[in-house]
């Protein structure tokens, strides 16, 4: 049941791969994303099948949601399933490297509610859209406060 879908767009200035590393570290999602907190339970974050757990706080009430990596192609795409908890859908973050130190950075999917909280969808509609293009600025922003990887001379 996917029914809010949301998309955002940022240029983010750093390498692709730069970006793709730190998003992909399950242990980093609490900086920049809307969870409370962040830990895998099977597998490596980086690699399709690994499934983690995120608490996340819906109206007055902390739930865990459980998802797992559905898509790792570093430098390129970054993509996660929601498996069980309050919400379900899927979410993905193209990449696309739009100079030697600038990435064009799409997050988009689709995010609904489950059991009886599908009912408040639409209350929650704008809620989640705004959440999620907010992410995406809190990525840019945390890449590009830190210091740019040393990269090899040529």
């Amino acid at each position: 049941h996917e029914v809010i879908p949301f998309r955002s767009e940022q240029t983010i200035a750093r390498s692709a791969m730069d970006v793709w590393e730190y998003a992909a570290d399950i242990d980093r999602h609490p900086t920049w994303m809307s969870v409370l907190d962040a830990r895998i339970v099977e597998g490596r974050s980086t690699e399709v099948g690994a499934r983690a757990h995120e608490n996340v706080k819906i109206g007055p009430r902390r739930q865990t949601v459980e998802f797992e990596v559905a898509e790792a192609d570093p430098g390129r795409r970054l993509a996660y399933r929601v498996l069980s908890g309050p919400m379900r859908g899927q979410v993905a973050m193209d990449l696309e490297a739009t100079g030697p130190g600038s990435t064009k950075v799409v997050w988009a999917g689709s995010l609904g509610l489950a059991g009886l909280m599908r009912l408040l969808e639409p209350l929650f509609a704008g809620e989640i859209r705004a959440s999620e293009a907010a992410e995406l600025v809190r990525l840019k922003d945390r890449l590009e406060a830190a210091p740019a990887p040393a990269t090899a001379m040529s």
